[in-house]
Formats: C-alpha cells, sequence, structure tokens
C-alpha cells in the first residue's frame, strides 16, 4: 500500500510538470486554452497548433507538420476534446477536430498521399492533400485511420480499428477496412 504523503508529493509534481509544459509550448507558439491537461506531446512546429479549452491530451500524440513556415495553424482541436496516448496528426495541409470529439489511443489523421503514375518513381510522385474535417461531438474508435479528404459529420461514431477513406454524414455509424455504413446512430 502506497504512503499517501508519497502519493500527494506526485500529484503535485504531476501538476507542476504540466503547467511547465504548457508554458513551454505557449512560449514556442502552440496556442492552447485554459483547463484540461497536455501530455508530453512531439511537436516540432508548436505555431501549427491550436488546442481549445479543457482538452486532455494523453502522452505520446504526435503533431506533425510538413509546411511549417505556411500561416496557421494547420492542426485545430476544438474545445473539451480527448485525444488518446500515441495518436498521430500528420499534416500537410489541415486537419480540423470539432468540439466534444474523443479519438481514442493510436488513431492516425494523415491528410496527404503520393500519386502511382507509372513513369515517376514511387519516391518522386506528386503528394496529393485533402483537409480532414471532423465534426463535434464525434468519437473515433482506438487504431483508426482517417486519410486525405475526409469530413466526419457531427456525431458520428467510428469503430475501433477501421480505415476511413470517403466521407461519413452526420450521426451515423461506420466500421471496418475500409469504413462502412453500420447504422444510424439512436
Amino acid at each position: 500500500m502506497k504512503h499517501p504523503q508519497i502519493a500527494l508529493v506526485r500529484a503535485k509534481l504531476n501538476r507542476v510538470a504540466l503547467q511547465w509544459r504548457r508554458n513551454y509550448y505557449k512560449a514556442l507558439g502552440l496556442q492552447i486554452a485554459e483547463g484540461g491537461t497536455l501530455g508530453k506531446i512531439l511537436c516540432e512546429w508548436p505555431k501549427q497548433v491550436a488546442i481549445g479549452k479543457d482538452c486532455h491530451i494523453q502522452d505520446e500524440v504526435l503533431f506533425g507538420v510538413a509546411k511549417p513556415f505556411e500561416p496557421g495553424p494547420s492542426i485545430q482541436i476544438g474545445d473539451r476534446a480527448f485525444i488518446g496516448r500515441r495518436c498521430e496528426f500528420n499534416c500537410s495541409s489541415k486537419i480540423t477536430i470539432g468540439n466534444d470529439c474523443m479519438i481514442a489511443s493510436y488513431t492516425i489523421l494523415v491528410d496527404a498521399g503520393h500519386g502511382t503514375l507509372r513513369d515517376h518513381t514511387m519516391t518522386s510522385q506528386p503528394v496529393l492533400t485533402g483537409d480532414i474535417a471532423i465534426g463535434d461531438d464525434v468519437w473515433i474508435g482506438a487504431g483508426c485511420v482517417i486519410l486525405k479528404g475526409v469530413s466526419i459529420g457531427k456525431g458520428s461514431v467510428i469503430g475501433a480499428g477501421s480505415v476511413v477513406n470517403k466521407s461519413i454524414p452526420e450521426y451515423q455509424i461506420w466500421a471496418g477496412t475500409p469504413a462502412r455504413f453500420i447504422r444510424d446512430r439512436t
């Protein structure tokens, strides 16, 4: 059994570390509103990321931006969002997450892909981009992949392990690889 004093000291140290991390990333240009928690994120270009109020971002979330010197932010997260451990935001264009969203651990959002022209090597293919827009009140299960050009409508649910390669209307449940319509949300 742990000693209560040790638990209290650990909780105080965690609060200090959280505040230090918030201040550090804010100084580098991250736009983050008050409240919530900011885990040990991976972010080379904080000025390209905006996080709303009362968000909970767990450890090892990657915010990757391909065009750091473009006007930003390129990645925008609304209020009261939850982003699970080890999610990846691979942004070449724009990724927008609405208010009250839950994105479970190990989910990958990537708004770019490569062409497949026969007369070009794979390393010299053109990069194809398309914004990703996640509406308010969306739940994305663990281990999903959300691809370029996808919009997920308000109130929709994406089952764990799904690959979303086309847009999804409001208040629907989709799952699978590739994701397909399961039913309307009631």
